[in-house]
C-alpha cells in the first residue's frame, strides 16, 4: 500500500515546538478596557475572587489561573495536556497521552519575556510546549488546532522578546547519527544568512538567538577545527562525571556505525563496556596527525605525435572540444535570468516554481547593534524621565567572528569523524541558549548522561525529557500565525531529513550554490532562500516564504508595538507578575477599572507620578532599579 513503512524505509524526523506569548486579563469587577469593540475581538480573561476569602479581599493568583484556563481550553478541544486539574475520560487516548510530558501539550511560565503593561490590562507570560511528534500531516494539524484554540479564546500578543523554537530529532529513544549530524551542522553553517532572512532582523543579534555567522560565539566562528575541542579537553583532563576511559565512551556513543550495526549505539551495554575496555589508542596523537592518504605514482607525460587532424594533449588524451550532434534549442538556459547567473553552479534540478516576486539577496545582514535608530522601534524602552533606558531585549555583545567564509567551516565540520561530540562542541555556545542553533545535546557535557540501552533511558518515566537528543532552532521570532508556525516547523524537519538522505554529490552541489551566492562578486540576488528551499524539495513552503519576504517587515509585527507613557512606565515600581502589589493597590472601583484611576493609575501610582512631576521626589538614574529584569 502507498506510504507503507518497511524495513528499508528511513524513519520520519521528530519535532516539537515552543511558542512564547502574552495573555491579557483583568480582575473580577473591572470593566473591559475595550468595551466598545469587545464583540469584535477575543473574550477577555477575568480573574475571579478567591473563594477562601468571603469578603472578596483577595483574587486567585492571576498567572496560575490564566494558564490553567488555557489548559482547560486545550483539553476541551480534545488535545492532550500535561499537568492540568481538568478531568478527562478515563482510559481515553487523550488521558493516556496527558500522563507524560513528552506526549502532551504543556503550559508553563517563561521568565525571559518582557512587556510594557498596557493601560487597564494586566499581562501573563505564557509558553506552550507541544508534544514530541513525527513529521506527519496530523502532527501539524494538532498544532493548528492548539494555536486556533488559544487565539480565539484569549486576548494574546507577541513582542520582540517572544521566541518561536523548534526542536528536531530522531524520535524519543534515538539520537541523530554522526554522519547526519555532520551534514546537518555544515548545512546550517552554510545556509545561516539565507535562513536568517525569514526571521525578524533583531533575532540574529539578541542574546537568546544570536547567529554564529554574525557573532564569533562558537568554535567554528572562532576558526577552530574538529580536533581542537577534544585536544583541549584531553589536555585539561577528563570532563566532570566521566570515567577514566571517558574517550572510549564518547567514541562508542558518537562514532560512525560499522557495517551490520544499528544506526545508533548498540542496545547491548556489554558491547559498549567491552569496546571501552579495548580502547587503547592515543587520541591526542590521532587528533594531531594528518589523515593518511595513498598517493599513487603518476606516470610521466607521454607526447603523442598523431596527425594534426586529431590534436591531443601531453597525456595522450583527446582534447575536450565537444560539439552537440544537433543545434541547441533557442531557449536553452533561458531560465537563467542574468549574465551572472550563467556562471552559477548548476542547480540539482530545474525549479518547478515560477517566481512571483524578485529575489531577496541572501548575503549577511548588516550588524545593527550600534545603530540606535534601528533598535529603537523594535527593542527600546524608556526611563522615568522619558530617556532611552536601554533595549527591552538586550543585544548580545559584539564579538566579530574570526571565520567569515563558508567552505572552510563546512570542511572542518565534515572532518569531525571521530565522534559526534566534536560537532556538539564546535557548534555550541558556552552559554547554552545564547545561539540560534543549539547543539548542546551532542556536546561532551551530555555524553556522560547517556546510557547505551534505550530502555535504561527511562522513556516511560513521567518527567523524561528527550530534548537532549534534539537540535533546537531558536532564531524565529514569536508568532501566533498558524501558517507560518507549521511552515517553519516543516522547514526545520526537512533540513534534518535532507541532510540524512541526500546523495553526497547533490549535498555538495547545494553547499557550493550557497557559498557562491554569498561570496562570488555579482552573485548577490541570483540565488536566495526560496531557491534553497526548492532545492530541498520544499516547494509549498518556498511559496509561503516568498510571500513572507515580499511583505517585508510587516510580517514581524503581528501586534502593533506599544508606545508606552515614559512617566507611567518609570513610575510602575512593580513587576508585571507582582500580583501582591497589585492587590495592595486595589480601591473601590466605582466603574473606573480595577485599581486604576481615570488616567490609568491607581491612587498610589498616581501620587508617585505627581511627586515626580512636581520635583518633590528625586529619582537617581544610577540607583533606579531595573524593573524589567528578573
Amino acid at each position: 500500500m502507498p506510504g507503507k513503512q518497511i524495513a528499508a524505509t528511513a524513519p520520519r524526523v521528530s519535532f516539537g515546538v515552543e511558542l512564547e506569548f502574552f495573555v491579557a486579563y483583568v480582575f473580577e469587577g473591572s470593566p473591559d478596557p475595550d468595551e466598545p469593540i469587545k464583540n469584535d475581538i477575543q473574550p477577555l480573561s477575568v480573574v475571579p475572587y478567591d473563594e477562601e476569602f468571603p469578603d472578596k479581599s483577595k483574587h486567585k493568583i492571576p498567572d496560575d489561573w490564566v494558564r490553567e484556563q488555557i489548559r482547560k481550553a486545550l483539553i476541551k478541544a480534545g488535545l492532550p495536556v500535561f499537568g492540568s486539574k481538568e478531568k478527562m475520560v478515563p482510559g481515553s487516548v487523550q488521558a493516556s497521552h496527558s500522563e507524560k510530558v513528552m506526549s502532551a501539550f504543556r503550559i508553563v511560565d517563561d521568565c525571559s519575556l518582557r512587556e510594557f503593561r498596557p493601560e487597564n490590562y494586566f499581562i501573563t507570560k505564557v509558553e506552550v510546549n507541544s508534544p514530541a511528534m513525527y513529521d506527519m500531516p496530523i502532527s501539524f494539524d494538532l498544532i493548528r488546532l492548539a494555536v486556533s484554540t488559544i487565539t480565539t479564546q484569549f486576548r494574546c500578543r507577541v513582542n520582540p522578546t517572544c521566541g518561536f523554537h523548534v526542536h528536531v530529532g530522531n524520535g524519543l529513544t534515538e539520537r541523530i547519527d554522526p554522519r547526519t549530524l555532520r551534514n546537518f551542522a555544515a548545512l546550517l553553517w552554510a545556509a545561516d544568512p539565507f535562513i536568517s532572512r525569514l526571521h525578524a532582523p533583531w533575532r540574529a543579534i539578541t542574546k537568546y538567538s544570536q547567529s554564529a555567522r554574525v557573532n564569533g560565539i562558537n568554535r567554528v566562528g572562532a576558526n577552530e577545527g574538529a580536533a581542537d575541542c577534544l585536544l583541549e579537553q584531553l589536555e585539561n583532563g577528563r570532563p566532570f562525571g566521566f570515567p577514566a576511559n571517558w574517550m572510549g565512551k564518547v567514541k562508542y556513543l558518537g562514532r560512525d556505525r560499522w557495517l551490520g550495526e544499528s544506526p545508533i549505539a548498540d542496545a547491548d551495554e556489554d558491547k559498549m563496556l567491552r569496546e571501552m575496555e579495548m580502547h587503547t589508542a592515543d587520541d591526542a596523537t590521532v587528533l594531531k596527525s594528518e589523515p593518511w592518504t595513498h598517493r599513487p605514482q603518476v606516470p610521466p607525460p607521454v607526447v603523442n605525435k598523431g596527425p594534426a587532424s586529431k590534436p591531443t594533449d601531453e597525456f595522450g588524451e583527446p582534447v575536450l572540444d565537444y560539439e552537440a550532434p544537433v543545434p541547441r534549442p533557442a531557449d536553452f538556459e533561458e531560465h537563467r535570468a542574468s549574465a551572472a547567473e550563467k556562471f552559477a553552479p548548476p542547480r540539482p534540478r530545474p525549479s518547478p516554481l515560477k517566481r512571483k516576486y524578485p529575489r531577496v539577496p541572501g548575503t549577511m545582514r548588516r550588524d545593527c547593534r550600534e545603530d540606535p535608530d534601528f533598535l529603537k522601534p523594535y527593542l527600546m524602552r524608556y526611563d522615568v524621565y522619558g530617556h532611552d533606558a536601554g533595549p527591552l531585549e538586550n543585544p548580545a555583545p559584539r564579538v566579530a567572528p574570526k571565520r567569515t567564509d563558508v567552505m572552510s567551516g563546512v570542511r572542518d565540520l565534515l572532518a569531525a569523524d571521530m565522534t559526534s561530540a566534536q560537532i556538539g562542541e564546535m557548534m555550541r555556545n558556552v552559554i547554552g541558549k545564547h545561539i540560534n542553533y543549539q547543539f548542546d545535546g551532542y556536546a561532551l557535557g551530555y555524553m556522560q548522561t547517556i546510557g547505551a540501552v534505550p530502555e535504561q533511558r527511562e522513556t516511560g518515566r513521567m518527567f523524561f525529557n528527550a530534548k537532549h537528543d534534539t537540535v533546537e532552532f531558536r532564531e524565529a521570532a514569536g508568532t501566533l500565525d498558524m501558517e507560518w508556525i507549521t511552515a517553519w516547523a516543516k522547514i526545520c524537519c526537512r533540513l534534518l531529513e535532507w541532510s540524512r538522505d541526500v546523495a553526497p554529490a547533490e549535498y555538495m552541489g547545494v553547499i557550493r550554490l550557497l557559498a557562491w551566492a554569498q561570496e562570488e562578486e555579482g552573485a548577490e540576488g541570483e540565488y536566495d532562500v526560496v531557491d534553497f528551499l526548492v532545492d530541498l524539495g520544499l516547494v509549498t513552503e518556498a511559496r509561503v516564504c516568498e510571500e513572507r519576504l515580499h511583505k517585508g517587515d510587516a510580517v514581524f509585527w503581528e501586534c502593533m508595538n506599544f508606545e508606552p507613557d515614559p512617566v507611567r512606565e518609570g513610575a510602575a515600581l512593580h513587576l508585571l507578575d507582582d500580583w501582591e502589589t497589585i492587590e495592595a493597590n486595589e480601591v473601590d472601583m466605582g466603574g473606573m477599572g480595577m485599581g486604576m484611576a481615570e488616567e490609568g493609575f491607581g491612587p498610589l501610582i498616581g501620587e508617585i507620578v505627581e511627586q515626580v512631576q512636581g520635583g518633590q521626589v528625586k529619582v537617581s538614574e544610577e540607583e533606579e532599579p531595573d524593573i524589567y529584569d528578573p
